[in-house]
């Protein structure tokens, strides 16, 4: 499963690094990797696809008290929209 996340962050290079932190217990979570976009308009705005394991509630990993402490130091909690896809091939 995908997971894609817009988000406005108040200080890009900061997330990055905060989000760098957190590899490993995003993985524990059931993360298989995450791939950051930034608007090219806007460059707060990034969306953020994660391949995540089905089954594994992703959920789970963005309430974790350390991960929502996490978001506030990168300036914002605001997320603006999450979408679940599915890789579809033919």
């Amino acid at each position: 499963m995908y997971i894609i996340i817009k988000r406005r962050l108040n200080d890009y290079n900061r997330w990055k690094e905060i989000v760098a932190e957190k590899d490993g217990l995003r993985a524990k979570y059931g993360s298989k990797g995450m791939t950051s976009y930034r608007n090219a308009a806007d460059p707060d705005e990034v969306y953020l696809i994660f391949e995540w394991e089905d089954g594994k509630p992703y959920t789970d990993y963005l309430n974790l008290p350390e991960v929502r402490e996490a978001l506030g130091k990168t300036g914002t909690f605001e997320i603006i929209e999450i979408s679940e896809t599915f890789h579809v091939t033919e």
